[in-house]
């Protein structure tokens, strides 16, 4: 029985290393070898770390994964191949090491594939493919062809993409719509968007409506109110009375049934007639930078929601700045808030935010030209050490490109653009346009204005050129205003609205 159980070890022994032997040349890639020596193991862990320092700095920065060309590590050679994919959310990576036994020629080869980590920052990829020289446009009517709604116009004000989810707010002060705030599914961006939620979401502000949408890595999103309260009496001590609350925060873990969680009143603003409502967020490491239009109080404020004192149903006020002016759009990197005003002086004020309880002015820009209520900040974007600042309209320059490597001097000038509308060289006449929204994708800038979408050659800022002919916003005619953008790979979301007070949502892509 002894010699039985013996034998019955050393077949399954056998069996074992057969199974292992079977085994790794399918995790490897397809490339055979042996475990049976120590250089074998080396060079498998070896192509392990490639991985995982690849995977390490996927977290980091997704963009600067890249492949590595083969070096010399001891008797291995070593390399990283990447390829992007298409849409630019998933890179595919393969690690390979290589060395010689003596007698042969041996390699392992590892697959794995990254996916870009959920970001305040959008989706876009930073490679371009397809021609952008012939963009293709398609417009889906909010109300009527995505929400199957025909009660009134709902007109967008925001949208944010997060995985493959996009978060639209709109306007509810003429439409007095059933919903203000929807959750869209865009997995496939070449189809309509999918209304995920069965019934409309209101954020409970007597129709207002909401200005602006910020979501954390898909728990929470956070929104601007815009409903004009007389912020000097309401109270709001419990975070229940959501017409008292610049901000609200919105439970969006089940996409198909968001809830309103919180409603907060930012301390010492006070202000009637549409004084002090939200206008502007951003949100980053759990923290809510939310902007006011102006009032009596600090138009900037910085609001814990989990970064250390906070939380989502328990908003934790921080640090605040009075700006005297209101807060067109905020932007994060870093130690530095980036904030658009409508302050002729200072049409970009820098804030420096490494101690979130004692915001400091640290920088500023003021572009020549513009008297009252033109020329205002509008839109911000920064890509590495360049920042991009779009304006109002006015006669003049509306795109700004400046170099942000150090934030705390004076930026200076790289180059600049006056925008138009009609700008095709035929009558009539161009008009003064705002540029509302900025993305930046490699040696192209896209940019949305009151009613065209344009493409700019950025490359060589002292000389910036019309990329291809402009795409115009629906319904295509009368008072259009593109009010927002952003992107998943290579397509390009827009939302916009009509002087019908229509909303709509149109894709963008390039050529194939």
């Amino acid at each position: 029985m002894k010699g039985m159980a013996t034998f019955e070890m050393l077949i399954a022994m056998a069996l074992l290393v057969v199974f292992i032997t079977s085994v790794l040349p399918l995790v490897s890639g397809g490339q055979s070898f042996s475990i049976s020596s120590e250089n074998d193991q080396t060079a498998l862990y070896k192509a392990k770390e490639l991985l995982e320092n690849a995977r390490a700095a996927s977290v980091a920065d997704f963009t600067s994964v890249a492949s590595i060309a083969p070096y010399p590590d001891s008797i291995y050679t070593k390399s990283l191949n990447v390829e992007d994919s298409p849409d630019g959310f998933t890179k595919k990576v393969w690690s390979r090491v290589s060395w010689n036994n003596g007698s042969q020629n041996l390699a392992v080869n590892l697959t794995t594939r990254l996916t870009n980590p959920l970001t305040g920052g959008g989706m876009c990829s930073p490679m371009l493919t397809g021609d952008w020289t012939n963009p293709q446009m398609t417009m889906y009517e909010f109300g009527t062809e995505i929400l199957n709604d025909t009660s009134s116009g709902f007109p967008v004000t925001s949208i944010k993409i997060i995985g493959r989810k996009m978060y639209v707010t709109v306007d509810n002060n003429n439409g007095n719509n059933p919903g203000t705030f929807f959750i869209l599914d865009i997995s496939n961006p070449s189809v309509k968007p999918i209304l995920l939620s069965p019934t409309l979401f209101d954020n409970s502000s007597v129709g207002a409506g909401l200005n602006a949408v910020a979501v954390d890595s898909g728990s929470y999103a956070y929104v601007a109110n815009a409903y004009g309260a007389d912020y000097t009496t309401c109270t709001n001590p419990s975070g229940t009375n959501y017409e008292c609350g610049q901000l609200q925060v919105i439970d969006i873990m089940d996409s198909s049934s968001p809830s309103m969680e919180y409603s907060y009143k930012v301390t010492g603003v006070t202000g009637t007639s549409g004084q002090g409502i939200g206008t502007s967020i951003f949100y980053k490491d759990g923290i809510v930078y939310l902007g006011l239009s102006k009032a009596t109080g600090p138009e900037f404020n910085i609001i814990d929601v989990g970064a250390e004192l906070g939380s989502p149903t328990n908003p934790v006020l921080r640090g605040t700045f009075e700006m005297g002016d209101g807060v067109n759009a905020i932007y994060v990197d870093g130690d530095y808030a980036y904030i658009a005003t409508p302050d002729n002086n200072q049409e970009l004020k820098i804030f420096n935010i490494s101690n979130p309880d004692n915001p400091t002015l640290v920088g500023s820009f003021n572009a020549p030209g513009g008297g009252a209520n033109s020329g205002n900040g509008k839109s911000i974007s920064l890509i590495d050490d360049t920042l991009y600042l779009g304006r109002t309209l006015l006669n003049g320059n509306e795109f700004y490109i400046l170099d942000n490597s150090n934030p705390e001097v004076p930026l200076p000038l790289l180059g600049f653009k006056n925008i138009l509308d009609g700008d095709d060289g035929q009558p009539p006449a161009p008009n003064n346009t705002t540029v509302n929204g900025i993305i930046i994708r490699d040696y192209l800038g896209f940019l949305i204005t009151n009613s065209e979408f344009q493409i700019l050659r950025i490359d060589d800022p002292s000389n910036i050129t019309v990329y291809a002919n402009p795409l115009i916003l629906p319904p295509g005619s009368g008072n259009i205003q593109g009010t927002s953008s952003d992107c998943l790979g290579n397509y390009i979301f827009l939302g916009s609205q009509g002087s019908n007070d229509k909303g709509y949502i149109s894709v963008i892509t390039s050529t194939p």
